[in-house]
């Protein structure tokens, strides 16, 4: 993966007001990102995650930002941007803004529950909540849904962002465990509004979905090494034991 560059100078008033403070980025390939950061010290785990899940998504064929690995220049960091300068001193992880898109959260979650594509997004909803138990994914629930939603051709768009806390939120050290029913999207209203109840009465159409999933799963497996090559070393991580 190229690594791309900043091209001009970062701005505190494009500093993202939410718990990580990510930065948007104008790049070297014109496009702007929402930019995560690394804490110099130690291992960047973070932005590792970020990354191993955005590329993840390809192979279960979610509809996605495109991402990349970006280098903030020196001379584009501002003395006044309240993010320490050496935050920047290995790629970030960024994430392409896309254009016209909206948070979905339990005030706009009506708008694509009536939709009229409704069986698209059940589909995508159903196979997300997967990927997330699957990846263990600890913060997308219903108080948080880190997806993204537009409106493209008269149909909505769902786009899930965000994805630090997969693996339960741990370094990789420790052994990963189930998410509780709590923590899943099968837990918030959006899906109850989606779903029936019956809908999951239909044991030949789970293990369908089952076999899916599996296959989704598998593909990630088969193209660890491929993604694994992207790393940069700045990241500090030991390679082969994230393959094993």
């Amino acid at each position: 993966m190229l690594i791309l560059q900043s091209i001009e100078a970062l701005s505190k008033a494009n500093i993202i007001d939410t718990q990580n403070r990510p930065v948007i980025v104008h790049a070297s390939d014109l496009n702007f990102y929402y930019c995560k950061y690394h804490n110099p010290v130690g291992t960047a785990h973070k932005l590792f995650k970020e990354y191993l899940a955005a590329s993840f998504l390809d192979s279960w064929k979610f509809n996605h930002s495109p991402f990349s690995l970006i280098k903030v220049l020196q001379e584009h960091i501002p003395l006044d941007l309240t993010i320490p300068k050496n935050r920047f001193d290995v790629p970030c992880f960024g994430l392409q803004k896309i254009e016209n898109a909206f948070d979905l959260n339990k005030v706009t979650e009506d708008i694509l529950a009536n939709s009229k594509n409704k069986k698209v997004l059940k589909a995508d909803v159903l196979k997300l909540a997967f990927f997330d138990i699957w990846t263990c994914n600890e913060d997308r629930h219903i108080n948080n849904y880190n997806l993204l939603y537009k409106l493209v051709d008269g149909e909505y768009i769902l786009y899930p962002i965000d994805h630090e806390a997969c693996f339960n939120s741990q370094n990789f050290e420790n052994g990963l465990f189930q998410i509780t029913y709590e923590d899943s999207l099968i837990y918030s209203s959006f899906f109850s509004k989606l779903f029936k109840t019956n809908e999951f009465k239909n044991v030949a159409t789970l293990e369908n979905s089952k076999q899916s999933f599996y296959l989704c799963a598998q593909s990630c497996r088969n193209n660890i090494n491929e993604y694994l090559q992207n790393i940069p070393a700045g990241w500090s991580l030991d390679l082969t034991e994230r393959q094993n």
